[in-house]
């Protein structure tokens, strides 16, 4: 999963054969799979190795513009690793990735950093999906700094997806063009609500009480005509 944008996201060919991947597994099937996956979507710059340490050996040699890593430790703590990653190659993407993600922990290495999150098992299209919001998100780190409590930011990115959901359907009943967007803003509202329910604090309850919050709040605001009225219908009294 990647942080939502508020606009549909995508790569093109020519930034895809640009990217250079270093995948970083203690599983070797893991990595061969991920390759072949990455191929398939036209990235072919791809290097991994199965701890993290070989990493900064690799870096030497050559710039990585993705780092897909194990969430868990190799041998180095991850949270090292990230920071480490981030003051070499600071224009890196880093993309954490694990079968049962801590919460705590990955939301952690989101705020150190890391653009995105993958969750295995993966699909190739969750995986493409991943990179590509990695890629072209905006880090959560800004998002969560300037929110008051982390379920605010995250529900504030889902409904940031929402709203690029209604844009495009709106404006697919004037353009066609538009009309081919709207897989992949579907798509992008799908993996805002996954980051949401994987890391709201509370767990469903706090995911949904966060969502009421967050609309009640967004009505009552100037920015809607239900908003305006009422700011305006206050200030007579």
């Amino acid at each position: 999963m990647g942080i939502i944008s508020d606009r549909v996201l995508t790569m093109g060919p020519v930034e895809r054969s640009r990217a250079c991947i270093m995948i970083v597994d203690p599983d070797s099937g893991e990595r061969a799979n991920m390759r072949n996956c990455l191929r398939n979507f036209g990235f072919f710059n791809i290097s991994d190795v199965q701890n993290h340490m070989a990493v900064f050996e690799k870096m030497e040699q050559r710039k990585f513009t993705h780092v897909i890593f194990d969430a868990r430790p190799t041998n180095m703590p991850v949270d090292e690793f990230v920071k480490k990653v981030m003051t070499i190659s600071p224009q890196s993407i880093l993309i954490p990735s694990s079968y049962e993600p801590d919460v705590d922990d990955v939301f952690d290495l989101l705020i150190l950093g890391a653009r995105g999150y993958l969750v295995k098992p993966y699909t190739a299209d969750s995986l493409d999906g991943t990179i590509v919001n990695a890629t072209k998100g905006e880090p959560i780190a800004d998002v969560v700094l300037n929110a008051k409590e982390r379920n605010e930011a995250l529900v504030a990115i889902l409904m940031m997806s929402l709203d690029v959901l209604a844009s495009v359907i709106k404006q697919s009943q004037k353009f066609e063009t538009a009309q081919r967007e709207i897989p992949k803003a579907v798509e992008s509202l799908k993996r805002s609500s996954e980051l949401m329910r994987t890391f709201a604090k509370g767990g469903a309850d706090g995911y949904f009480e966060s969502i009421e919050k967050f609309c009640i709040e967004r009505c009552q605001g100037a920015a809607t005509r239900l908003g305006r009225l009422r700011k305006r219908l206050h200030s007579q009294h």
